[in-house]
């Protein structure tokens, strides 16, 4: 019996120096990206669902219907003119990652201000590109009318999927603060 109490401290000891002595990794910002962007996705799927916040809307875009687009007004307008296919239009955006980490930007304050210049693109252009974000970005453009700010929250299937892009991750999920403009006329 005296022999069994001496080597329980004995074991312990062994225990604790066999135990492993690696160095720990510090966490990345990044880690477990993928879960985390379809986590925050979900999420938004549950607020929308739950209506617990009336404010988020949703719709399934053309492109791919196996996922939802989800979106807030910040302005809205009833009276604006909405872009078709063939138009060009003028805006400002402001692209963030889930985390709230800024990717790209037209406009600096919290709001465009008149130092800011919105950009002109081609609604025709965006959703025959081969990136798929660009071509959510345009079925958007397709429902907003001239004047209203919204902030759009597209799951990473909608964005650059998988491989990423320069700056961007893979699997990131993307919100854009867009505010349409115009619509060009030449």
């Amino acid at each position: 019996m005296n022999k069994k109490i001496y080597l329980l401290p004995l074991l312990l000891l062994a225990a604790l120096f066999t135990t492993s002595c690696e160095e720990t990794k510090e966490a990345s910002k990044y880690d477990n990206w993928q879960a985390r962007n379809e986590a925050f996705t979900d999420s938004l799927r549950q607020v929308f669902e739950a209506k617990s916040d009336p404010e988020l809307l949703a719709f399934t875009p053309m492109i791919n219907q196996r996922v939802t687009v989800y979106y807030k007004k910040k302005k809205s307008n009833d009276i604006g003119e909405i872009p078709l296919y063939t138009s060009d239009v003028s805006l400002f955006y402001r692209g963030t990652l889930f985390t709230g980490e800024m990717f790209d930007q037209n406009f600096t304050g919290t709001n465009p201000g008149p130092f800011d210049r919105p950009n002109t693109w081609s609604v025709e252009g965006f959703l025959t590109s081969v990136d798929p974000a660009v071509s959510g970005f345009a079925e958007v453009l397709q429902l907003m009318r001239v004047g209203e700010r919204w902030l759009v929250y597209f799951p990473w299937q909608l964005c650059y999927g998988e491989n990423g892009t320069e700056g961007i991750l893979g699997y990131s999920s993307l919100i854009f603060d867009i505010q349409l403009e115009e619509i060009v006329t030449e």
